[in-house]
């Protein structure tokens, strides 16, 4: 069996974003799950919370929160660092290079804003093990705003 070098995958920005949609899509499925065990468990509905309860779905959930948050960081970071580090280091102030780095800037900020808000919330509901409802859907909607803004890092 032949496989593929990581460093060919993650050699395009539209692995990292698949990456990040998939993770944070799974996150938010979980969390939706939490919020809906009772019901899910009438049902006979075997998610993740009915069958290993809430606080392991909790913690499956910011596990792929952070799997998210590094994907949507993860191309920026690892384009933008050594573009800074070189232009560190050479002194140049071209036009072109200043661009490049307001726009690696910005896709790192976006990143960072959305990945952190949607693992920032996942974590709280983690420490409630999974408990507060409230807290959990308030999560899935504030999700969203995180996946907007990783999407518009991508743009």
């Amino acid at each position: 069996a032949s496989s593929v070098p990581l460093a060919l995958i993650f050699n395009s920005p539209l692995s990292y974003l698949v990456l990040s949609l998939f993770a944070g899509i799974m996150c938010r499925e979980i969390l939706m799950d939490i919020t809906d065990c009772e019901g899910d468990a009438k049902a006979g509905i075997q998610t993740l919370p009915v069958k290993y309860g809430k606080e392991m779905a909790s913690r499956v959930a910011f596990g792929w929160s952070l799997v998210a948050f590094a994907a949507a960081c993860g191309e920026s970071l690892v384009k933008w660092v050594p573009m800074v580090i070189s232009r560190l280091m050479s002194m140049s102030s071209g036009a072109d290079t200043m661009s490049l780095t307001v726009a690696s800037a910005r896709k790192l900020v976006l990143s960072i804003l959305g990945g952190g808000l949607f693992a920032q919330k996942t974590y709280k509901v983690l420490r409630t093990k999974g408990d507060d409802v409230i807290l959990a859907e308030t999560a899935v909607r504030d999700g969203l705003l995180g996946v907007l803004l990783v999407l518009a890092s991508f743009v």
